[in-house]
């Protein structure tokens, strides 16, 4: 007999008694592929969602990670059936409920939520020679809001209508958020949007010398009527927050403000059983994502089930996890 051939049978032999039993369970765990939609590479959203694949090595699911260029666009390619998973705002769920348009409604239909993960405060950074004291002095001013189809986009529309400012007669600027606060900083805009946790590092990087002439906008929003303007409204739009002076090394004031919250979206149509494995082996892993990234600080079961989150439209996967 051909030592290869002897080989042979004494593997065979192995599996045939249950001595092989190891290599055959780590053969019989197919890795299934889940495709998740982040924003940019240099964004949070593209930094947590690595940590999340890296923290689900040793689960039966793989993430393919893909760039994009943000929440409103992650929702549309979820909703669409063109990803698995999205990192998107709240309140960009929130104008697409609420978009005459029945096709958006649908694909807001057709997402759920799996988890909140990380609050997002608005930053409205004007330049103090622009003389805007409140949120209505915007009007007839070179505002930017951020790239079309980003979150930051949709929370300044959303905030313009709640303010009574018609937008199709604003002076709005779609360009990428660190072009338009340096243009701020330049004097070429008025103020800049960013939906951004507190203490963003693009803010934070900002030195008092170069904000010299930086101040934050106060959004006070609880005088405002979401449900007035927007009556699909599942959730609360929009939480007071307050970020502290000294936030960021140009800031002296705190500032009143408008907190919306990121969430992971999946697709209604996977299978509950496939969402409650995948919901099961993410939510495992929050204290071990929240050690690494403050960015993770609402991702756990006692989170989303507690107070205005316990309240959001979750898949019936994550349900079952509940």
């Amino acid at each position: 007999m051909s030592r290869r051939l002897f080989l042979l049978l004494v593997v065979l032999t192995a599996a045939s008694l249950g001595l092989w039993q190891p290599l055959l369970k780590d053969a019989a765990i197919a890795q299934e592929s889940i495709t998740i939609l982040t924003a940019r590479k240099d964004s949070l959203y593209y930094q947590a969602a690595t940590e999340l694949a890296t923290s689900l090595k040793d689960s039966k699911f793989t993430l393919n990670v893909r760039e994009s260029p943000g929440s409103f666009h992650n929702l549309q390619q979820l909703g669409s059936g063109r990803a698995d998973l999205a990192f998107a705002q709240q309140d960009v769920l929130t104008f697409l409920q609420n978009l005459s348009d029945e096709n958006f409604a649908q694909l807001a239909d057709s997402v759920k939520v799996f988890a909140p993960v990380t609050n997002e405060d608005i930053h409205v950074i004007v330049n103090s020679a622009a003389k805007i004291d409140k949120f209505t002095d915007l009007a007839g001013k070179n505002v930017g809001v951020g790239p079309e189809n980003s979150g930051t986009y949709v929370s300044a529309i959303l905030l313009y209508q709640l303010h009574d400012l018609d937008i199709t007669q604003e002076n709005l600027v779609t360009t990428e958020v660190a072009d338009a606060i340096a243009q701020v900083i330049s004097g070429e805009l008025d103020a800049a949007f960013y939906t951004a946790g507190m203490g963003a590092p693009l803010l934070k990087n900002i030195s008092a010398q170069q904000g010299k002439n930086l101040k934050l906008l106060p959004i006070d929003i609880q005088s405002l009527k979401p449900e007035v303007i927007f009556p699909k409204t599942k959730s609360p739009l929009y939480l007071p927050a307050t970020i502290p002076a000294n936030t960021y090394p140009w800031q002296k004031q705190a500032a009143n403000t408008a907190a919306t919250f990121s969430a992971l979206f999946v697709n209604r149509s996977m299978e509950p059983e496939k969402v409650y494995d995948l919901a099961k082996a993410a939510y495992a892993k929050s204290s071990v994502l929240k050690s690494q990234d403050s960015f993770w600080n609402l991702f756990s079961i006692a989170q989303a089930k507690n107070g205005v989150y316990a309240k959001l439209d979750y898949h019936d996967g994550v349900k079952k996890l509940f």
